[in-house]
C-alpha cells in the first residue's frame, strides 16, 4: 500500500440521514469546502490540527493521502413546504449566490439533478464563480493540509456544458503535483471524452479515472458469467472499457485506470458473495450459500485485482472479509450511508464499523463475516508484496504484446512484454487463460493462469515457455500455508511440465528465463 484515500472530511450536513434516529455517516453532503468536519476531531475544536497531524503521520510512513471531494452539489436545499411553512437549508451558497453556483432548469423554477441530490453545481461558461471556488478549495487542501491527490465524486458534473471540460481543474499551478482521479459518471451518463478522446490523452492531462466496468466484469468473472475473454484481457492489460462488452479501451495509459472491486456505496467484497442482486445492478451472487465457494471467489477477486495493470483500490476491510450484512435489510448493506445512530444504537453503528477481529479469523461478533479472514489478509498481503517486488503488474505504459516465442522452448528474454500462452474455449464459454508477463532486466518471468469456469483445467505446455523451470508462487484455491510461497522464489515447489487450476481460481508461476 502506498496511499490511503479518505472519504469526504469537509464540513457536511449530518442531519440528512433521511430516517428517524439516523445521521448521514458518509460526508457527501458538503456544507463548507474550506473546513474539516468538526465532529471528526477527538478533541473538540482541534479538527484542523488533528487532520494535519494525521496527514503528517502517514507521510512519515511513506503513505500518500488522497481526499474524496464533492464539488458536484452542496448540502443546501431550495425552499420546500414543511408543516404548512416554507423551509430551506441555506448554509452559505443557496441564499447568497444561487444564481452563480447552481444549474437551473430551463424555466428557472428548479435545479437540475444529475447528482441525484437536487442541486447540480454549474461549471459551464468561461469564468464562473463556482470554478474559482473549486480551485481555491483544492489549493488550500493541497498547500495547507498536504493532501496529495483528489478523487472527484460524480465528476461528469464538472464538464456539463463546459467547452473546456476539466481542463480548468487540471492547469492550476497551485496544485500542479496533485493526483487527480475522476468518478467519471453521474446520473446523466458516462464521461470519458475529456481524458482519452477528442484530442485528450495522457500527453495533455494528468487525470485518471475509476472504472466501474472493471468492478462489474470481474464480479461476473467470479460467477462464471462473464464468458468474454476479450473483455477480460482488456481488464488485466489495464485498458478498461467503456461498455458492458469488450468495447473500446477506456484508458490511454495503465496508470489512468483506477481498478476497483468494491467501494463505500455498494456491497463489500464479502457481501457480494453473500447477497443476490435484486435488480442485477451489482453483479452479486450468494455463492449458493457455500462458504468454501465464497472463500475461493473472494481470493480470486482479490487476485485478479492485484495482477491487473492499472492502479488497484481496496475498500478498507475487504482484505479480511468485512461485512455489512448485519444491516436491517439488504438495501442497507448495499447503501449504508445513514447507518449511524443519533442515540448510540450499536445495532445500527456496527454496520459501518470495521470489526478488526475478522483479520485474525474471529467472526464471533460478526457472524456474517468469514472465519477465514486471516487467510484472506495473508493472501492479499502476499500479492501486494509480489506486486511491489517486481514491475510486472505496474507498468507505466502498455506492455508490448509478443505473438510467439523466439524458439519452441522459450519466450523473449528481459523485454517486459507479455504473451497469451494458453486460451480455452472462445464460444461464449467461461474463460480459461494463461498469460506470461516477461520480466525486465533482473526480473524473472511470471505466468498467471485464470479459470472462470466451474471445473478444473490443465495448462500442459509449460515447458514451451521457459528455458528454466516454472515454480509455483500462488494457488488461490489452497488454504493457509499452501496458497502462497513466501520464501525465496527459487525454493518454491516445482510446477513440472503441467499445472491444473481449480474452478473459479487462479495460479501464479515464476521462472528465470535468462
Amino acid at each position: 500500500m502506498n496511499a490511503v484515500e479518505l472519504m469526504p472530511v469537509m464540513e457536511y450536513d449530518e442531519q440528512s440521514g433521511n430516517q428517524s434516529g439516523r445521521l448521514n455517516h458518509w460526508g457527501y453532503m458538503t456544507s463548507n469546502f474550506f473546513a474539516p468536519e468538526a465532529r471528526y476531531a477527538a478533541s473538540p475544536g482541534r479538527q484542523v490540527v488533528e487532520l494535519k497531524q494525521l496527514v503528517r503521520a502517514l507521510h512519515q510512513r511513506g503513505i500518500a493521502v488522497f481526499l474524496d471531494v464533492v464539488y458536484n452539489h452542496t448540502a443546501e436545499q431550495s425552499p420546500w413546504v414543511s408543516d404548512g411553512r416554507l423551509a430551506a437549508k441555506c448554509f452559505n451558497l443557496m441564499c447568497l449566490a444561487a444564481d452563480r453556483v447552481y444549474r437551473p432548469t430551463s424555466d428557472g423554477r428548479y435545479y437540475l439533478n444529475n447528482t441525484g441530490t437536487g442541486n447540480d453545481v454549474d461549471f459551464s461558461g468561461g469564468k464562473r464563480y463556482s470554478k474559482q471556488l473549486v480551485r481555491d478549495s483544492l489549493a488550500m487542501w493541497h498547500q495547507i493540509y498536504g493532501i496529495d491527490g483528489f478523487r472527484f465524486d460524480l465528476a461528469r458534473i464538472l464538464a456539463e456544458g463546459s467547452h473546456d471540460a476539466a481542463d480548468w481543474v487540471d492547469n492550476d499551478p497551485r496544485y500542479a503535483t496533485a493526483h487527480l482521479h475522476a468518478e467519471p459518471w453521474d446520473m446523466g451518463g458516462q464521461w470519458w471524452d475529456f481524458m482519452d478522446s477528442d484530442g485528450w490523452s495522457a500527453d495533455n492531462n494528468r487525470w485518471a479515472k475509476w472504472l466501474g466496468h472493471y468492478r462489474d466484469k470481474v464480479r461476473r468473472f467470479s460467477q462464471s458469467s462473464l464468458n468474454d475473454p476479450d473483455a477480460f484481457k482488456q481488464l488485466i492489460e489495464g485498458r478498461g472499457s467503456v461498455s458492458r462488452g469488450a468495447g473500446p479501451a477506456a484508458s490511454s495509459r495503465p496508470w489512468r485506470s483506477i481498478n476497483l472491486l468494491a467501494v463505500h456505496d455498494g456491497y463489500t467484497l464479502r457481501d457480494c458473495t453473500w447477497f443476490n442482486d435484486s435488480d442485477g445492478s451489482q453483479n452479486c451472487w450468494d455463492s449458493n450459500q457455500d462458504e468454501d465457494l465464497r472463500r475461493q471467489r473472494e481470493k480470486l477477486l482479490l487476485g485478479i485485482l492485484l495482477t491487473s495493470q492499472g492502479v488497484p483500490v481496496i475498500l478498507q476491510g475487504d482484505e479480511f472479509g468485512r461485512s455489512k450484512a448485519g444491516a436491517a435489510a439488504q438495501e442497507g448493506a448495499r447503501n449504508s450511508y445513514n447507518y449511524e445512530s443519533s442515540t448510540g444504537d450499536l445495532a445500527v453503528n456496527r454496520v459501518n464499523w470495521i470489526d478488526w477481529r475478522l483479520k485474525d479469523g474471529d467472526n464471533s461478533a460478526s457472524p456474517t463475516g468469514p472465519a477465514y479472514g486471516k487467510e484472506l489478509f495473508e493472501w492479499t498481503r502476499g500479492l501486494i508484496t509480489l506486486r511491489k517486488k517486481w514491475s510486472h503488474f505496474r507498468r507505466h505504459d502498455f506492455a508490448r504484446y509478443v505473438h510467439a516465442a523466439t524458439d519452441d522452448r522459450a519466450g523473449p528474454i528481459n523485454d517486459g512484454g507479455f504473451s497469451y500462452v494458453w486460451e480455452g474455449p472462445r464460444s461464449g464459454e467461461p474463460t480459461q487463460l494463461a498469460v506470461v508477463w516477461w520480466g525486465k532486466a533482473g526480473e524473472p518471468d511470471l505466468m498467471v493462469i485464470y479459470n472462470e469456469g466451474w471445473e478444473p483445467f490443465k495448462v500442459d505446455n509449460l515447458s514451451h515457455w521457459s528455458r528454466g523451470n516454472w515454480k509455483i508462487l500462488a494457488r488461490s484455491w489452497h488454504g493457509p500455508g499452501q496458497d502462497m510461497c513466501r520464501g525465496k522464489w527459487k525454493q518454491c515447489p516445482a510446477a513440472g511440465s503441467a499445472v491444473t487450476v481449480a474452478g473459479r481460481s487462479m495460479a501464479i508461476l515464476v521462472s528465470d528465463n535468462d
